[in-house]
Parts: C-alpha cells; sequence; structure tokens
C-alpha cells in the first residue's frame, strides 16, 4: 500500500490499452491512475488494493475517481480509455 496519501491533480497520463497482464505504464503505488472512460461500457480494473472490480455501464465523458494499477482487457468493453497520474 502506498505511503503517499496525498490526493493531487493528475500531472500526466496516457491512451490505455487493456491488459490482463501488464499494469499501466507509470502507475506506481504512490501514483496509481485514474481513469477517463471516452467511449463508454463496462471497465474492469485492479485497484490499488489489489481488488478487481468490473464497473458497469459508464457513461461516455466519465472521469473514474479510482486508484487503479492495471485496466483489464477481460469484462472491459469501453473504449477511449486514458489513464490520469
Amino acid at each position: 500500500m502506498p505511503t503517499n496519501l496525498i490526493v493531487r491533480q493528475g500531472v500526466t497520463g496516457a491512451a490505455l490499452t487493456p491488459s490482463d497482464a501488464v499494469d499501466i505504464v507509470g502507475a506506481t503505488a504512490n501514483s496509481p491512475a485514474a481513469l477517463f472512460v471516452g467511449v463508454g461500457g463496462d471497465v474492469s480494473v485492479i485497484t490499488l488494493g489489489g481488488s478487481t472490480l468490473v464497473y458497469k455501464n459508464i457513461a461516455s465523458g466519465t472521469f473514474m475517481p479510482i486508484q487503479v494499477t492495471r485496466l483489464l482487457a477481460t469484462n472491459t468493453t469501453a473504449t477511449n480509455i486514458l489513464s490520469q497520474f
């Protein structure tokens, strides 16, 4: 778990390709990624705490204020997802 729990605005980010095996590049325990969903659908993630969750029916244009380390390909139907950290 992170030792630095300071909440801050995102300073960088990247377009994401969902993967069941690869963590979000640039995301760390002290700088987990938040997500922006460009085209709506389901979003499957591994959270900073290690939980696997599927968020159903996320609308297009949604910022997801969650702390994640991986965007999973399995069960993710949303597209044009960006990371921000």
